[in-house]
């Protein structure tokens, strides 16, 4: 079956989506005005954190791994299950030493997730292979295919089903997950869903226009209930 993460931005659109989907698997807090992997503030985090989320896993943005401040870490709420960084304009750095104390430093029971950008040559970051190599070895156990430029395309324009069943089985051969984002709409959902990933992340398809408004409880609604659809079908 195929999960659903939802992103909010405060507080406040947690609330809505939790009421709209109250079976939700992850919530994830992020700014979406900063960046695929825009980072909202500490004390959204602790105030979305503070909510009684049930079986709801949080998850947080930390922004690009270039500009963390490597200070916020220790201001993740413990419970947070997962946390994610970007890895825009490190296609020439080592990165992977700079991942490594990210993982090392973050709450007990925390686990960062390995983030591949599908648009690699626009964020100027790892491929999807050398980031499988690199990470899967740690192990990183989940995995987020996304879009770093959100006015190019959705994820099947840069990369197709085929691609995207391949990236599974391999995570998967290593017992893990991978979470599919990207401008994903209920429109892809034939294309995407045949991929079998583990969970499909949204923002913009569940928002009253684009993803840097506000979050819709009925669009919110709808989607999960496509997903469920396609998940009774497979």
């Amino acid at each position: 079956m195929t999960d659903i993460l939802i992103s909010v931005r405060d507080v406040h659109e947690a609330q809505t989506i939790l009421k709209a989907v109250p079976d939700l698997a992850i919530l994830d807090i992020k700014e979406p005005r900063q960046g695929a992997m825009g980072a909202a503030t500490p004390q959204q985090w602790q105030a979305v954190h503070n909510l009684p989320l049930g079986t709801t896993a949080m998850s947080v943005a930390l922004g690009e791994l270039e500009d963390l401040d490597l200070s916020v870490i220790h201001r993740i709420p413990h419970g947070t299950r997962y946390a994610k960084v970007g890895l825009a304009n490190q296609v020439n750095s080592n990165w992977l030493d700079d991942w490594n104390y990210v993982q090392e430093n973050l709450p007990r029971g925390t686990e960062l997730v390995g983030v591949i950008y599908a648009d690699d040559q626009q964020a100027r970051s790892p491929t999807v292979q050398q980031i499988l190599d690199s990470l899967l070895a740690r192990p990183c156990l989940t995995f987020l295919i996304d879009t770093f430029n959100k006015s190019c395309g959705h994820l099947l324009n840069h990369l197709p089903p085929h691609a995207l069943t391949a990236v599974v089985k391999q995570i998967h051969q290593h017992q893990g997950k991978l979470v599919l984002a990207g401008s994903i709409t209920t429109d892809l959902l034939p294309d995407i869903m045949p991929v079998v990933p583990d969970c499909i992340g949204v923002r913009g398809a569940v928002c009253d226009a684009d993803r840097a408004s506000t979050v819709c409880p009925l669009t919110a609604a709808a989607f999960a209930s496509s997903l469920t659809f396609f998940n009774a079908g497979i």
